[in-house]
């Protein structure tokens, strides 16, 4: 008996698939010392914005104009907003926390649409989220210590605030990681139903459509929900830690009430 369409094997072809996007393929191996996919992805990122960031500067802040340009309004903007939330979260240490968060959310964006030009997307490994993860756990206890100083050991008196803190980089890395893992997910499945459509046409036109609309969407939501974090986390940890009032030592000379004369 011949078996036209067989679950089992279907089910077997989707598994694959879709393990081949949670786990990234190794495209260089030296022994024990492998590169995946994906850490090629985050080079081509790192390498691109390092081109762009030259360009922008030879370009348009070189010619810095009083009456702004398309570009130079649009770079204002990005700039300004990053800046002016880091200075309302952490104050004074906005300087430092704006262009980090600006940084990490263009890692983050790039590092996502890349995805449109075929390759793996640099996020979709979950070692480039625990990195960046690393760097904000780091910038949250360092700021911490240099606001509150030794009063920040207070902090770490209740053990519920340690495993708080503790659970900070676990849950960014797989927040991020379970988002863009998602997305891709999302998109193969998608794939998956668009070729079963027998319509002609539809198989190109759907996902051509499809595709930089979600890429586009998870792209620039995970770099704003990162960044947002990132500044509640180190506000929360620059808060100034309240000081014990010292009680008033009661002077012994002092009467409570005033003695009648005789």
């Amino acid at each position: 008996m011949l078996v036209l369409f067989d679950p089992s094997m279907q089910m077997l072809a989707i598994s694959e698939e879709l393990s081949e996007k949670v786990f990234p393929k190794n495209v260089i191996e030296i022994g024990s010392f492998a590169v995946n996919d994906s850490v090629i992805s985050g080079f081509i990122v790192v390498v691109a914005l390092l081109i762009v960031a030259l360009i922008l500067r030879l370009t348009i802040i070189r010619k810095w104009k009083t009456t702004p340009t398309g570009g130079q309004m649009f770079l204002e903007w990005l700039v300004s907003f990053f800046d002016k939330s880091a200075d309302e979260m952490t104050e004074e240490y906005s300087g430092l926390m704006g262009p980090y968060t600006l940084g990490a959310a263009a890692y983050i964006c790039c590092g996502v649409l890349v995805e449109l030009f075929g390759l793996r997307p640099a996020i979709a490994d979950v070692c480039a989220c625990v990195a960046l993860a690393m760097c904000t756990f780091l910038f949250i206890h360092t700021l911490g210590f240099a606001k509150n100083k030794h009063r920040r050991l207070k902090h770490y008196l209740n053990p519920i605030n340690i495993i708080t803190d503790l659970a900070v980089p676990v849950s960014m890395t797989f927040r991020l990681f379970g988002s863009i893992l998602s997305g891709m997910v999302i998109m193969d499945l998608i794939y998956i139903v668009v070729e079963s459509i027998w319509y002609i046409g539809l198989p190109v036109v759907i996902p051509a459509i499809l595709t930089p609309i979600f890429t586009l969407f998870h792209a620039l939501i995970q770099s704003y929900v990162f960044a947002s974090l990132t500044l509640t986390f180190v506000s929360e940890a620059i808060e100034p830690v309240p000081k014990k009032q010292k009680k008033k030592r009661k002077q012994k000379g002092a009467s409570s009430a005033a003695e009648p004369s005789v």
